[in-house]
């Protein structure tokens, strides 16, 4: 069994290379959330693991047709994190990959 910063990790060296969809971050925070989770539980662990991914250097942002691919969002942490949780609530569930937003470490 892997530990969560294992999983953080691995998340964050995916969001060096690629683009990561919400699907491989929620299941971290299924993991995270416990066997059981409510929704409101497993919304605060998916919040939790973006935020420790953007204390890291990895932002949401939005895939788009020109170089380089991916367009972060503006605005702050707080306010990414508010809108992602916005997004889950709308959802009813949490999104699956290409569904509210993409991570990434640009500065990688």
């Amino acid at each position: 069994m892997s530990s969560y910063q294992e999983d953080l990790d691995y998340l964050l060296d995916y969001a060096r290379e690629d683009w990561v969809g919400l699907s491989p971050v929620g299941a971290v925070a299924g993991a995270l959330a416990g066997k059981g989770a409510t929704f409101d539980q497993l919304t605060s662990a998916l919040l939790a693991v973006i935020g420790d991914l953007s204390d890291r250097g990895a932002v949401p942002g939005d895939l788009v047709d020109q170089d380089p691919g991916f367009r972060p969002w503006p605005g702050t942490r707080d306010e990414h994190l508010r809108r992602i949780a916005a997004e889950v609530a709308a959802l009813g569930r949490l999104p699956e990959t290409g569904e509210v937003a993409w991570i990434h470490d640009p500065s990688a």
